[in-house]
This record gives structure tokens, sequence and C-alpha cells, in this order.
């Protein structure tokens, strides 16, 4: 069982999700055959925030949001050499409240 607070990101990848997460100081990444919106409720339960159409990401992990010129938003996580993670202006102001 993955521990929702060691949870950085669920990323969608057609029919399946993957769940990259911390496991002590290793990155790991578990597959789910299963869609975004079918873990909706499961995932703001436990505090995990869409992000993007296919994205979730826990705001525990996020150390800052970015805006780079063309006013594409990432949001960079708080887990070295980790790729930043993709914010849709969708999504951006309800992401922002929880920092």
């Amino acid at each position: 069982m993955i521990a929702a607070s060691a949870v950085l990101y669920i990323e969608a990848d057609e029919n399946y999700v993957h769940i990259k997460y911390m496991e002590g100081e290793r990155l790991k990444d578990y597959s789910l055959r299963a869609s975004m919106k079918s873990l909706e409720d499961l995932m703001r339960k436990h505090g995990l925030i869409r992000c993007q159409r296919s994205y979730y990401i826990n705001p525990q992990h996020i150390k800052v949001l970015r805006r780079d010129k063309e006013g594409v938003i990432s949001a960079e996580l708080d887990v070295a050499n980790q790729k930043s993670i993709p914010v849709s202006p969708k999504y951006y102001d309800a992401l922002a409240k929880w920092l």
C-alpha cells in the first residue's frame, strides 16, 4: 500500500495511470489500469489535486509554481532531479489556494 503523503504525482497514459511516489529515498513508479476520472473522488479524499488534464499532484511536495515567458505554468517538486509538472490555467487557482 502506498501512503498518500508519499505520492508525488499521478500521470495518465491512455488507459493507465502512473503513480510516482517516494519509498524512503527512492523514487518509485506504480502503474494501474484506471482512468483519471475514476480516481477523482479518491484523489480529492487524500489531498491530491488535479493540475492538468493528465496529472494529479500532491501539494505537499510542490516547492514552487513557475510561469515562463510564454505564460506556461509548471510545478517544481521538492524531489531532486524530478521533472516539472504542467499546470493548466483552468486548475491554477485551485492549486494556488493549497500552497
